[in-house]
């Protein structure tokens, strides 16, 4: 019975393919599940230049032997080019993502960096992760008040 079931099986494969876990996931994070992503910039960030800051300054936090990029490539390059080249200046692994069911709408994601393994970070979005301190004035010292001596008090 069990040779029926595994011909069944092998059939079926071969008509339809190998099921794939997470389907829709998988086409959100351009191959990749959830639970390996480290960092994530949507498609709607890549035009602000606080973005590309903090991917500059933070891109050494996830340099590991395990971890390595994914870029959506149906995206427009003028706004992913400056993220492959700070990609390619730090010597970071990166893919080039171009599936027919990679989105390319302004919520899908741009930039991944993912490891092989799950990691399951809770957040991954990169201006959530490194929230942008607001602009407050340092006060100004007070003058301090000359003190008088004790012979101008007497006087």
């Amino acid at each position: 019975m069990s040779e029926s079931q595994d011909v069944n099986q092998r059939l079926s494969d071969a008509i339809y393919g190998t099921p794939q876990t997470l389907p829709d996931q998988r086409r959100q994070y351009m191959g990749s599940l959830r639970e390996r992503v480290l960092l994530e910039i949507k498609a709607s960030d890549l035009s602000d230049e606080r973005t590309l800051k903090l991917f500059q300054t933070h891109l050494a936090d996830f340099a590991d032997e395990d971890t390595s990029a994914l870029v959506n490539g149906k995206l427009d390059h003028q706004l992913v080019g400056p993220y492959l080249k700070e990609l390619a200046i730090a010597n970071f692994p990166f893919t080039l993502v171009n599936k027919p069911e990679t989105p390319a709408d302004e919520k899908s994601e741009a930039v991944l960096l993912v490891t092989r393994s799950a990691v399951n970070r809770e957040t991954v979005d990169i201006l959530a992760l490194y929230p942008l301190k607001p602009f407050t004035p340092t006060p100004k010292p007070a003058k301090p008040t000359k003190k008088s001596g004790f012979f101008k008090r007497l006087f």
